[in-house]
């Protein structure tokens, strides 16, 4: 398993502590806040990735060595579900050529590659609507496109 330091911290420290904070302050809400200032003290490079239309999840890029990665927290659990059964239902020959790599799901966490931020060729755009078309993919808009080294993929895309 990859990032098992990651998923071990996300295990043993950040899902007992949501638990204990909801249980303590009788939340039905996510304490996002929260889960950031524990991430700071394990990840002191964490951000917050303001996501323009994410009400869903919330989105912490996280640095590993020479990688970036974004540990993705879903309100409810239905939430992650999704991302990751739409990303292992395609064929693993097209799943990480055109789409970012997924590395583990837990619960209300997944933890996923991330890649820069740059405005997406509009020729580019069209080639991964259609490979996503094909697939039965909706939502693939610049938003929710990004460059690993020297392609563009796919970070987000839902099932019709």
């Amino acid at each position: 398993m990859r990032y098992k330091k990651i998923k071990d911290l996300v295990e043993q420290v950040i899902e007992p502590s949501v638990k204990i904070i909801k249980n303590s302050r009788k939340r039905k809400t996510m304490p996002f806040k929260e889960i950031k200032n524990i991430l700071e003290i394990f990840f002191p490079r964490t951000k917050y990735y303001k996501t323009s239309n994410g009400f869903y999840k919330h989105v912490f890029v996280i640095h590993s060595h020479k990688r970036k990665l974004v540990l993705k927290i879903g309100r409810h659990n239905k939430d992650i579900r999704k991302d990751y059964i739409t990303y292992c239902r395609l064929p693993e020959s097209v799943r990480n050529r055109y789409f970012a790599k997924i590395y583990w799901r837990h619960n209300l966490f997944i933890l996923q590659k991330y890649g820069k931020k740059v405005g997406v060729p509009t020729e580019i755009l069209k080639k991964l609507r259609m490979k996503a078309r094909k697939y039965s993919l909706k939502d693939v808009k610049e938003a929710n496109v990004m460059k690993f080294g020297k392609q563009f993929k796919i970070v987000d895309a839902e099932r019709k």
